[in-house]
């Protein structure tokens, strides 16, 4: 083949660019460009990958892939790259180019002239250097990872990305904070991870139509947009993250999990925290319910009472579901949920209007509230270290089974001891309010439904047939 018949790619990638100014990537492209005008080949397109790694193989290097393809489909026949680790630290990856060379006449040359993959001591060099590349990397991340684990204990904040709300240095930014609090708070009162993430990302409310139907987008009205560092919409799984991170209650944290001392207490970060700690306890309750976790549709309702009110047939007491313009229990109940849901906003305006608001109220710093919030914590970091031991083959299905299943128990006794010692912080905002009645009409759906689960509970019974005005008793509330 012709020299000037030979089309050539160049790949260009840097690990970190400090700058965004992408100079080290010009400076292997003018490199590797001298080589192609040496060789007299043709340069029909360059790859570039600037600030993205080879380290890892879920990493994703979008120029890098589109050069596969490209390979595959016969758009080149000579590769370029400053040097062997900038195209791949990967051994599997090096070795399909190996194969490349040798099954398909592929030309590949580095920048150094140090790897040529037509000859077979170019071939063993690059095997030798990608393992030793390897090898390297392994070992920079073992001292990285110890060096992380290291400062977690000592509750220092940790290096690399920043958490929304913080900056590197643990010093909070307060409008990201801000919303961070607010996400806490609407999430803990029944707001779900989806809406989180369109109120976050700037959407508004939305009313739809569909026939005699009306469907609402229902977003928290207190949680502020706030866009992301890369400019994309916020997601539920940006949320989520948020959401699970102990950073946020002031305690340190290490891949994931509280860093606690020997005696066993977590570890106190050295930044403030954003929320506090009864505020992640409950939130980490709500997202490990496995009632919620099952839901695949997701946790927002729609409805003031739907999984909330009770069917009254004695012996049921299953939570009503919404169908339609009712609320319903098969073969039980099935109510309009216009006159219902007036009913008890009726009863809970009443109730709200009474002046002993305060003693549904448990001081944050209540000595019982922490002890259950210290103990629920306890035994979901007993889980977690059985679900490690189980996986690591410490111990048999049994026995984490068994663990697990005590360990769920006895947080089932403490989940219902805490809800009766204080009321979630949307709850207590209306319930603090110079005007508790406006400031629970004005609330959102999860607050409205957070403060009637606080004050009662509500029970249907079916209407009777015939009777077209609502007969108030066959709703039965029962004040808490």
């Amino acid at each position: 083949m012709p020299f000037d018949t030979v089309r050539a790619v160049i790949y260009l990638r840097v690990s970190l660019d400090q700058t965004g100014e992408g100079l080290a990537v010009e400076r292997q492209r003018e490199d590797c460009e001298k080589i192609a005008r040496d060789r007299g080949w043709n340069v029909v397109e360059v790859y570039t990958d600037n600030s993205v790694s080879a380290f890892s193989k879920v990493k994703k290097r979008p120029a890098y892939d589109r050069m596969v393809e490209d390979f595959k489909s016969g758009h080149f026949d000579a590769l370029i790259t400053w040097d062997l680790d900038r195209l791949t630290r990967q051994p599997r990856q090096l070795e399909d180019w190996i194969d490349a060379a040798e099954s398909r006449g592929l030309r590949m040359v580095t920048a150094n002239g140090e790897a040529d993959l037509q000859t077979d001591g170019g071939r063993m060099y690059a095997r030798i250097k990608a393992a030793v590349a390897r090898a390297e990397m392994e070992r920079k991340g073992a001292r990285q990872s110890r060096a992380q684990q290291q400062r977690a204990g000592k509750g220092r904040p940790p290096r690399g990305i920043r958490a929304t709300g913080y900056t590197l240095d643990g010093e909070v930014i307060e409008h990201e904070a801000t919303a961070v609090r607010e996400v806490y708070e609407a999430f803990a009162t029944g707001t779900s991870l989806k809406a989180l993430a369109a109120a976050l990302s700037g959407a508004q409310q939305v009313v739809r139509e569909a026939g005699d139907r009306t469907h609402l987008q229902i977003l928290p009205p207190s949680v502020p947009a706030l866009p992301t560092r890369s400019g994309r919409p916020w997601n539920p799984t940006s949320v989520l993250g948020i959401l699970r991170n102990p950073r946020y209650a002031g305690w340190s944290m290490f891949e994931g999990e509280i860093v606690r001392d020997a005696a066993g207490a977590p570890v106190r970060g050295e930044w403030p925290a954003i929320v506090p700690d009864g505020l992640w306890l409950a939130v980490q309750q709500r997202l490990d319910d496995p009632e919620r976790a099952s839901n695949r549709k997701g946790t927002e309702r729609r409805h003031l009472g739907s999984g909330l009110y009770l069917c009254g047939i004695e012996g049921c007491d299953r939570p009503v579901r919404a169908h339609g313009t009712r609320y319903r229990c098969a073969g039980h109940v099935m109510r309009s949920r216009q006159q219902v849901d007036k009913f008890v906003e009726g009863f809970v305006h009443r109730r709200l209007r009474q002046s002993d608001l305060s003693d549904l109220l448990v001081p944050e710093n209540n000595e019982n509230a922490a002890r259950v919030a210290q103990q629920q914590q306890e035994l979901r970091d007993r889980i977690n270290r059985a679900r490690a031991d189980y996986k690591a083959e410490l111990i048999d299905g049994a026995l984490y089974a068994e663990i697990r299943d005590e360990a769920n128990a006895t947080l089932a006794e403490l989940d219902t001891k805490q809800a009766n010692l204080a009321a979630g912080p949307s709850a207590a905002a209306i319930l603090l309010a110079p005007s508790p009645v406006d400031a629970f009409d004005d609330a959102d759906l999860a607050a409205q439904r957070a403060i009637i689960d606080l004050l009662c509970t509500v029970r249907l019974l079916p209407h009777p047939r015939g009777r077209k005005t609502f007969d108030p008793q066959t709703v039965i509330i029962t004040p808490r």
